[in-house]
């Protein structure tokens, strides 16, 4: 039978809702996992989903079946992990799967500036060892533009955090989500070129 994986732009109606229960019952039940039953709760303005009590057997498999299909985006995780490492960037936090997205953190100025470099981004002057605001501004803005070029148009959102007195922390950029797609098109550009 297909699947049906459209996702609603607005807030569903309580019609939509008791066919995406319905929808989950039956894949759930294909799965083996016909103990959990989805019901449609809430009231008529906030309709929603809910699942039955699950024991722990049944919350392992469910956990399996989920894991076994993000197995793609984690797959591609390990292989973006893997390909910064490559490249040295060792102090580059590891890559992590949440909400179908895989999430990056907290890189300082000059490793930002080495994965700039990476990706095809012009050679600058050397930074000096604690960046100041202008320098992070030209490494944030050189990534985000190599970052563009390198996965053909791929969104990354990214952060400046200049150096702050009060927490007396040096200036970061913070590297936030990758769509799957991009993830895979930016290990492609490390493992290959950009």
């Amino acid at each position: 039978m297909p699947r049906n994986t459209t996702l609603f732009r607005s807030r569903p109606t309580r019609q939509e809702t008791a066919t995406a229960a319905s929808a989950l019952e039956r894949e759930l039940r294909a799965a083996g996992l016909s103990g959990l039953r989805p019901a449609l709760g809430g009231d008529d303005e906030e309709p929603h989903v809910t699942l039955n009590g699950i024991d722990a057997v049944t919350a392992a498999e469910l956990a399996r079946l989920l894991r076994k299909g993000m197995r793609r985006t984690y797959k591609i995780a390990s292989d973006l992990h893997a390909a910064l490492l490559s490249h040295g960037l060792e102090d580059f936090p590891t890559p992590y799967v949440h909400n179908a997205s895989i999430h990056l953190g907290d890189v300082s100025v000059s490793t930002a500036d080495r994965l700039a470099l990476i990706l095809g981004a012009p050679p600058q002057p050397d930074l000096p060892d604690l960046p100041d605001w202008p320098e992070a501004q030209q490494v944030y803005e050189r990534l985000n533009t190599a970052f563009v070029k390198a996965t053909r148009g791929g969104f990354m959102d990214m952060h400046l955090h200049p150096y702050c007195q009060r927490c007396d922390h040096d200036p970061a950029i913070t590297l936030g989500e990758l769509k799957v797609r991009t993830a895979r098109r930016l290990v492609t550009a490390l493992q290959y070129g950009a």
